[in-house]
């Protein structure tokens, strides 16, 4: 029995090391005065004479989101409290890269996710509910690509600060501005790429916040729930992320919610349209890029320069692939095909 609590209490005592370590790099992700989920210091750069460095912080695509384009600050594991800028957003992966300056800034340890075992302890942390560095533990779950079926939940409250996060569902599929994605409330379908799934719980603020194993290295920036089991993105996938955008131009952005949508065949043997299905604007942001175009709710758009866009996923590749010049929309509007040309100015990562 000593024995068995001695191993208890250095499993216990390890446990806290661990938890205090990551904690230490982790940061509340906040617009105005309300906190909108977690942030990871990734990375820093090399630190001035008076110890300050610049740094690359991780978190969701739908934490940015959620700032309505208004100014991002990160409340820090010490209680100061700094400005934060955009640098990056793929929708697609739920990722989105931030930047800021200060002292004093610890960068987490990076694990791989690849090594990850089932069954092996993984720990969140987060700001759960606003109650900054809390903690939850639990098993790697899974590791394995998403069933493209499945419907996840944002770890974010809604409007009445229930909490998001159930069991997977067959609801509407729902995007976000420029690509995959939810607004408030929505659901997200993430089309088969990988993901850690972990018998963990998590909460609205968790979102963006590091998945560590137990040598506190990170190995997932958290993001999800669905079935019980909290989702997160891979290390292996933000490490290519920032690989990818650290010398690209950002895509231009449209401005618009969008939904997948079926093209019946009528339409399509009417307009000569080989593809199936399209994207269906279903909300456009005032004054942004498809707004100043004369994009209307209600159009659909079946391509982008010249190239065709069955799904949202088609066209957030398509305005990647722009790499941040004007834009030619292909839409149907009353039933017949128009074109709109966006032009680049001011693209950003949004």
């Amino acid at each position: 029995m000593a024995e068995e609590i001695t191993a208890l209490t250095a499993l216990s005592d390890g446990l806290a090391e661990v938890a205090a370590t990551v904690r230490a790099s982790v940061a509340q992700v906040r617009a105005g005065r309300g906190g909108m989920g977690s942030g990871i210091v990734w990375k820093l750069g090399e630190p001035d004479a008076q110890g300050v460095a610049d740094a690359t912080v991780i978190t969701n695509a739908h934490v940015v989101r959620a700032a309505g384009g208004g100014a991002i600050a990160l409340r820090l594991a010490d209680g100061r409290e700094i400005a934060a800028g955009v640098v990056a957003v793929d929708p697609a992966h739920d990722l989105a890269a931030l930047t800021t300056r200060a002292s004093g800034l610890r960068a987490v340890q990076i694990g791989d996710s690849s090594a990850l075992r089932v069954g092996e302890l993984v720990i969140a942390v987060g700001n759960p509910w606003g109650r900054e560095g809390a903690v939850t533990a639990g098993v790697v779950a899974m590791r394995a690509p998403t069933d493209p079926d499945l419907a996840l939940e944002p770890v974010e409250p809604d409007e009445d600060g229930d909490r998001h996060g159930g069991e997977p569902g067959g609801t509407a599929r729902r995007e976000g501005p420029d690509g995959p994605g939810r607004g408030r409330g929505g659901r997200w379908r993430p089309g088969g790429i990988d993901l850690i799934q972990a018998d963990i719980r998590l909460y609205p603020g968790n979102s963006g916040g590091p998945l560590a194993d137990a040598h506190g290295r990170v190995v997932g920036v958290n993001a999800m729930v669905g079935g019980g089991l909290g989702f997160a993105i891979p290390s292996r996938t933000v490490q290519q992320f920032l690989s990818e955008t650290a010398n690209a131009t950002p895509p231009v952005r449209l401005g618009v919610q969008v939904l997948t949508v079926p093209l019946p065949a009528g339409m399509r043997a009417a307009l000569g349209l080989a593809q199936e299905s399209a994207v269906l604007i279903t909300d456009v942001e005032a004054g942004a890029a498809a707004d100043t175009a004369g994009v209307l709710v209600g159009d659909v758009l079946y391509g982008l320069n010249g190239q065709a866009a069955p799904s949202a996923e088609r066209l957030l590749a398509g305005l990647r692939r722009s790499n941040g010049g004007d834009l030619r929309l292909h839409l149907i509007r009353g039933g017949q095909k128009i074109e709109l040309a966006v032009r680049a100015a001011a693209p950003v990562a949004a």
